[in-house]
């Protein structure tokens, strides 16, 4: 049974509620792991989410078979919006079909940064089939003034695509997105948490390899406007941790 923040007018009440707050949870545990796909490049092209929903190919190598977690490089205008991204398989960008979802992570509009930045976004997906091309969907939201941008870097070849429809065919861009996909390797620092089989936390570092925040979701049922959205800055003295504020 899955874990969800309350909602006014949608969640009931009841001891199942309570106590499935009260209960141990599922958990699963997402470390940096090691790049296996970098699409990234010098420069920096701003592709609006309030304008189009973007696709880009991520891999069809025959020896992936987990993605821990993807990192988009993103930078927030205004309050910003929440982002929505997706994996896809069987996607056919020349008519629009959208394939089969594999995993769906909302990343808060608070946890992206206003200046452009990578966010690391949890996936935990494992046993993915090998040689099959697999899609990233970042869908449209906000405003002209409430935005998130995904950077870009002109190419010539890129396989990333935009439509500003819900089903019309994609179009292929003139730069690629910026995305790095990680498998599920433990190497490198503990990056995320997924609890509740929804929930998830982030961990950021500073330069000393101390957790510095730690940035935590839960979304509500029956959608994922509101719900649980906390950043936690500790406070160290030395290697002593000594507090934490909710900002």
């Amino acid at each position: 049974m899955p874990l969800y923040a309350f909602a006014n007018g949608v969640t009931v009440l009841n001891a199942d509620n309570m106590n499935q707050l009260l209960a141990l949870q599922n958990f699963q545990l997402i470390y940096d792991g090691n790049p296996r796909q970098d699409f990234t490049g010098v420069g920096g092209v701003e592709n609006s989410i309030a304008s189009y929903n973007y696709c880009a190919v991520i891999f069809g190598s025959p020896t992936i078979t987990t993605i821990g977690r993807v990192a988009l490089e993103l930078d927030k205008d205004g309050v910003g919006a929440d982002v929505v991204v997706q994996l896809r398989k069987d996607m056919d960008v020349n008519t629009g079909a959208m394939g089969t979802l594999l995993k769906q992570v909302v990343i808060p509009r608070e946890f992206i940064p206003m200046t452009k930045g990578w966010v690391s976004v949890p996936m935990g997906l494992s046993n993915l089939a090998t040689g099959t091309g697999y899609y990233l969907v970042i869908q449209k939201a906000g405003d002209s003034n409430n935005k998130i941008d995904i950077i870009g870097t002109p190419d010539a070849f890129t396989y990333s695509f935009r439509r500003s429809g819900a089903s019309v065919a994609w179009q292929m861009m003139s730069n690629h997105l910026h995305a790095v996909i990680y498998d599920g390797g433990e190497e490198g620092d503990l990056r995320h948490c997924i609890y509740g089989d929804v929930g998830f936390t982030t961990l950021e570092y500073d330069a000393f390899g101390q957790v510095s925040k730690v940035y935590r979701y839960l979304p509500p049922e029956g959608g994922s406007s509101g719900g649980i959205r906390n950043v936690q800055t500790f406070t160290w003295e030395g290697e002593c941790l000594k507090g934490g504020t909710v900002g």
